[in-house]
C-alpha cells in the first residue's frame, strides 16, 4: 500500500477516537463543498444523526483530503473509510462491468437512466462490485456530457472532423473519438483550462456545471448540446461494515440514502441548467443538435467500441444490461 495512503490510515485511526458515536460513518470525497454531491452528503450526515438519536456519526472528507478516487476506494475496500463516491469511468478499472456506462448514447434521457440504474440494471452493476469487496449505496448523477469548442456549433457528424479536444486517458473513449474523425488528446483535468486558453486544444466534453465551475466559457465560444455520454457517480461502501450493521441500521441507512440520492438528482439538474444560462449570458453560443445527428455519432462511435466493452464485460452482462434499457 502506498505511503500516502498508510499516512491517511494513520490520520483518520487518530480521529476515531473523539467521536461517542456507536457507529461512525467516514466519507472521503473527490468533489469541492460546493458540489450537488457534498450537499447532498450533508443531508445525509444529518438526517442519519437525527433520526439515529446520534447512533450514527457521518464524518465528510471532502476537495480530495483522502487522496484521488482510485486512493479512496482502495481505503474503502481496506475498510479503513466507509464510504465514497467515484464516477463510473473511475471505477472500472476496478469493477470492469462499469465499461458498459461507457457506451455513447446509452440512455435517450436522465429518467430513463435513473429507472435503469435504480431497477435491475443498478442491481447487476451493484452485484459485479460485491465481488470486489463493496456494496453500492446509490446511483447520484453527473448529468449528460455536452460539448464546449472555439472552432464552430458542432452540429452534424462532419463538423467533428479533425476537432482537437481532450480525452480522458482511455483507450476505448479515444477510439470512439477517432472514429468520428475528432482528434483527442489525453490530458489530466486540470490541464484542460491552460490547454483551452494556449489553443493546443479546440474543444472539450464535461456536464454543464463542470464548465462553469472551471471558468471554460472564459476561453470558448460555443456549447453544443450533444449529451453523449451520462455519467453516474457510484456511492459505495465496505461490504464487510455493510454487514456488521444490525437490520435496524441497514434499513434505516437504506431509507436515509434514497432520500439523498433523489437530491442529490434534484441539485444536479439545477446546477446543470444554471451553469447554461449563465455561459448563455456571458456571450457563448449555444445549439441544439439534431436527433439525427446523435443517432449517427452513436451508431459510429458503438460500432467501433463494442468489441472493446463487450471484452471487458462479458456477452452475457452486456446482453442482460442492455435489455433493461
Amino acid at each position: 500500500m502506498k505511503l500516502k495512503t498508510l499516512a491517511i490510515i494513520a490520520t483518520l485511526g487518530m480521529t476515531s477516537v473523539a467521536s461517542q458515536a456507536e457507529t461512525v460513518i467516514r466519507v472521503g470525497l473527490a468533489t469541492p463543498k460546493t458540489s450537488p454531491i457534498y450537499q447532498a452528503l450533508e443531508y445525509f450526515k444529518n438526517t442519519l444523526d437525527k433520526r439515529s438519536n446520534g447512533d450514527f456519526d457521518v464524518q465528510l472528507f471532502p476537495g480530495g483530503q483522502l487522496g484521488s478516487v482510485n486512493e479512496m476506494t482502495e481505503l474503502v475496500q481496506a475498510g479503513s473509510i466507509q464510504m465514497t463516491t467515484g464516477a463510473s469511468v473511475l471505477l472500472s478499472s476496478v469493477v470492469p462491468e462499469f465499461n458498459i456506462l461507457d457506451t455513447f448514447y446509452l440512455f435517450k434521457d436522465k429518467e430513463q437512466a435513473r429507472r435503469v440504474l435504480d431497477g435491475k440494471g443498478g442491481d447487476m452493476l451493484k452485484k459485479a462490485m460485491e465481488e470486489k469487496g463493496l456494496k453500492g449505496v446509490g446511483f447520484f448523477e453527473r448529468g449528460f456530457r455536452d460539448f464546449s469548442n472555439n472552432r464552430a456549433p458542432l452540429d452534424s457528424v462532419e463538423s467533428f472532423k479533425g476537432l482537437r479536444m481532450r480525452a480522458a486517458s482511455n483507450p476505448t473513449q479515444i477510439a470512439a473519438w477517432k472514429s468520428i474523425g475528432a482528434a483527442p488528446m489525453p490530458l489530466n483535468w486540470g490541464e484542460i483550462y491552460p490547454s483551452l486558453q494556449q489553443s493546443l486544444i479546440d474543444g472539450q466534453e464535461s456536464a454543464l456545471s463542470s464548465m462553469y465551475l472551471e471558468h471554460f466559457y472564459e476561453v470558448q465560444k460555443y456549447i453544443s448540446l450533444t449529451q453523449h455520454s451520462y455519467t453516474a457517480e457510484v456511492w459505495f461502501t465496505n461490504t464487510d461494515f455493510w454487514d456488521s450493521l444490525s437490520p435496524k441500521q441497514q434499513k434505516l441507512l437504506n431509507e436515509v440514502a434514497i432520500e439523498t440520492v433523489s437530491l442529490e438528482r434534484k441539485l444536479t439538474v439545477k446546477a446543470n441548467n444554471d451553469a447554461l444560462n449563465a455561459m448563455k449570458a456571458k456571450g457563448l453560443i449555444v445549439n441544439e443538435v439534431p436527433l439525427k445527428v446523435k443517432e449517427a455519432l452513436g451508431k459510429k462511435m458503438n460500432e467501433t467500441i463494442k468489441g472493446d466493452i463487450v471484452k471487458h464485460v462479458g456477452q452475457r452482462f452486456y446482453d442482460q444490461f442492455n435489455a433493461q434499457l
